[in-house]
């Protein structure tokens, strides 16, 4: 079949890039660092009750769900004092071969592009990072590692589902360095492997932020975990089922490192997963009838596990079924796992598209409800207050996303500008909020355009045509015909406002006032007609 077939395709190409012969190069660890047999693991489950049929993709009888993610115990104590709780952790890597794995990867990009990091897609941002094979001081530690400490752990903490370390090779495995410009919070997903690893290789005291956030996270005796994040001390490693949603939180100030990645097991075919990786590669090369039968497939196979339905559901409306689209995500939404907050947006959006307001707003909430910080579920119960003509709420939820942590600037930049809006006649306010939009996304055009209507109503002229003569650039570079037009007859009133009030006495001088204020080029445009205005 075509997944047993991937399956060999992936174990051979992770075979040769991480399963390597004990032949140490470097030897970092010290004795502060732990064998797997020595390491102690606090246990975290996943709450599944009153969210539907859920199940992970592949080998669910295998793994518990109750008890399927343990961290290194003491990875949330105040690392830097001496407490009791440092005493007694136990992470898998000492402080010194953490610190010499930074070392060896900052000096590698030193060396070969004068300190500038690769870049590798983590969601829907490109972070600072590389696969661990292409660094080789780090690849040869890593191996040696996977097969020392870190399969060990993976082969005890899962005994269901792995007998031995011989069983295990790592599909994917990268370094990531977070940052304020490059360590925004990632989409909540699934990992691409059966079973996943998270290594923290420096101190939380570095860097403000972080941890990894876990959908219906809760610890070993079901009680919910506050925020449902995991966070790490340095050295410290969390493992897991690749099928559990998550995400990283953002990092606000420092430099966060960690070393992620994804296991399979050579002989278990993950048949679910291979196939929605399957109809993902066929969807991007346009094969959309193919990628449906393959997602629709996955489905049938393992019709609990919810990743397969938003894909099909978008391959389906590029095929033009729109309607199939829509009924694949309500099944989900309804059955399968109602919390899911990737199902939930998607599916607003498209009851948002067809003004059914009440039931966007229901899945929208259910985002939130979920998962807090997930600010583009709160833009959609801003857009549902727009249309309910609700502008006390719609400003609230504005307000929420500007200061959601981890917010993406062009999101935060689009709820200033509409805080702008919605705040029409209040100039200081007006002001105050287009300020904030141009100060996170200078070249758009919305926020430049209202920030020039605001000073046009307040018959601010010269600030009006600085800003609208700024808007009609914008709008040229995009192409944006509509919108450039809007912008010159804006600009053409403003400047006509301007002659008036300047008093000029000749036609000569007043059209030379007039092509200084809006412009050579902008002129010839409104005299040739193409905006409106001759």
């Amino acid at each position: 079949s075509i997944a047993s077939q991937r399956h060999d395709e992936a174990v051979k190409a992770a075979r040769e890039a991480y399963w390597s012969t004990y032949n140490r190069e470097e030897k970092w660890d010290d004795e502060s660092s732990s064998s797997s047999s020595t390491v102690k693991l606090d246990t975290h489950g996943i709450n599944t009750n009153n969210i539907g049929s859920w199940s992970l993709p592949d080998f669910s009888n295998d793994l518990d769900t109750s008890k399927m993610i343990f961290v290194t115990h003491g990875s949330s104590a105040e690392f830097g004092s001496d407490s009791d709780a440092v005493k007694a952790s136990t992470p898998l890597f000492s402080v010194n071969e953490c610190n010499a794995v930074i070392e060896n990867a900052e000096s590698y990009f030193t060396d070969n592009s004068n300190g500038k990091w690769t870049t590798l897609p983590s969601g829907q941002y490109d972070v600072a990072g590389f696969w661990i094979k292409d660094v080789p001081k780090v690849h040869n530690w890593f191996n040696d590692m996977l097969k020392e400490r870190l399969f060990p752990l993976l082969v005890e903490k899962f005994p269901n589902f792995v007998n031995t370390i011989d069983d295990l090779v790592v599909d994917n495995a990268y370094l990531f360095k977070y940052t304020p410009e490059t360590g925004r919070r990632t989409g909540v997903h699934t990992d691409s492997g059966c079973l996943s690893f998270t290594i923290a290789l420096n101190s939380p005291e570095e860097y403000t932020g972080g941890g990894t956030w876990f959908e219906h996270l809760v610890s070993e005796d079901g009680t919910t975990v506050h925020d449902s994040k995991l966070e790490m001390g340095q050295g410290h490693v969390t493992v897991r089922p690749g099928g559990v949603r998550h995400c990283g939180h953002a990092v606000t100030d420092g430099t966060r490192y960690i070393i992620g990645g994804f296991c399979m097991h050579c002989n278990k075919v993950e048949y679910v997963r291979m196939l929605i990786g399957y109809g993902s590669d066929l969807a991007a090369q346009g094969n959309y009838k193919q990628a449906a039968e393959a997602l629709e497939a996955a489905i049938s196979i393992n019709p609990n596990f919810d990743g397969a339905y938003t894909h099909l559901s978008s391959v389906l409306e590029k095929l033009g079924n729109k309607a199939k689209a829509k009924k694949v995500l309500e099944y989900c939404f309804r059955s399968v796992n109602r919390i899911n907050g990737e199902v939930a947006y998607s599916l607003g959006i498209m009851y948002l598209a067809d003004k059914q307001y009440k039931e966007a707003r229901t899945c929208f909430e259910a985002c939130v409800e979920v998962d807090d910080l997930d600010y583009q579920a709160m833009i959609g119960l801003a857009q549902v207050c727009a249309s309910e003509s609700d502008s006390g709420n719609e400003i609230k939820w504005y307000e929420r996303v500007v200061n959601t942590p981890g917010v993406a600037k062009y999101e935060a930049a689009l709820a200033y500008c509409n805080l702008g809006v919605l705040n029409t006649g209040d100039y200081e306010k007006e002001l105050k909020y287009y300020e904030k939009a141009l100060d996170l996304v200078p070249n758009n055009f919305q926020s430049r355009f209202s920030l020039a209507s605001a000073h046009a109503s307040r018959q601010d002229w010269e600030m009006a045509a600085e800003s609208f003569r700024l808007a009609v650039q914008l709008a040229s570079e995009d192409e944006d015909t509509h919108s450039q037009t809007e912008a010159l007859n804006a600009l053409y009133r403003v400047a006509v406002n301007i002659v008036r009030a300047k008093q000029v006495a000749t036609q000569a001088e007043q059209m030379k006032l007039l092509i200084g204020i809006v412009g050579e080029a902008n002129y010839q445009l409104l005299a040739s007609g193409s905006s409106g205005k001759a």
